[in-house]
């Protein structure tokens, strides 16, 4: 049974990644570590720099082996099957949907330590804080490079892609990197997680065999 972002209480279920602005300071750092002319102006502009890093990288379309697990991540799913945790959010939000599976995502915040949590059901997501965020960002020290491996990519996104409490402890921890960031709300957080099933991944969420690729190490990413 599919999980659907759409069928909660008007979590973002008619959003679409053309609709969600990338600004501009995001959107260059993102150009440079995808050795784009060009910097993307909306989310669906950035998954697509993905899908070709992966795909220039690896000579295949992403699928659910891609996603960057790792031993004491702060971001976890927790489904029947147990535990597995990762380095940034949206994979745990995004594997329900490649899936299929309910369960819960369990997120640490970057500087409270808050546990905010999503339950993911057939019914819709429902998120334990009702002004909780979802940050995207990238390094401020990526230099321009159109051969970056995927995992420099990894290492330069996923520790600017966290969850938060409320505002103020963003704008706490965004004070405070050496990043360029944004944030959105928590539930337009899992909507962009749908699209990004949908969008770049293989429809089948799986590899064509063989093992998963490691993606980097907790190290390198966060």
């Amino acid at each position: 049974m599919w999980i659907d972002a759409g069928n909660s209480n008007g979590t973002g279920s008619t959003l679409s990644l053309d609709d969600v602005e990338l600004p501009p300071a995001v959107g260059e750092g993102f150009a440079r570590l995808y050795g784009s002319d060009e910097r993307p102006e909306t989310a669906a502009e950035w998954v697509a720099n993905i899908r070709e890093a992966i795909e220039r990288t690896r000579d295949r379309s992403p699928t659910v082996d891609d996603l960057c697990t790792v031993d004491d991540g702060d971001h976890a799913f927790v489904g029947a099957d147990g535990t597995q945790t990762y380095i940034c959010v949206l994979d745990p939000l995004v594997y329900p949907f490649l899936t299929g599976e309910s369960g819960t995502v369990r997120s640490t915040t970057p500087v409270r330590g808050t546990e905010v949590s999503f339950e993911m059901d057939p019914d819709g997501p429902t998120v334990s804080h009702d002004d909780a965020l979802v940050s995207i960002g990238v390094s401020d020290d990526v230099e321009q490079d159109d051969e970056t491996p995927i995992e420099a990519v990894y290492q330069e996104v996923c520790g600017y892609i966290q969850t938060f409490e409320d505002a103020a402890e963003y704008d706490e921890w965004a004070a405070e990197v050496d990043a360029s960031t944004t944030a959105v709300p928590a539930d337009e957080g899992v909507a962009i997680a749908r699209e990004l099933a949908d969008a770049l991944f293989d429809a089948d969420g799986t590899a064509d065999g063989g093992e998963a690729d490691d993606c980097c190490s907790a190290d390198a990413c966060c």
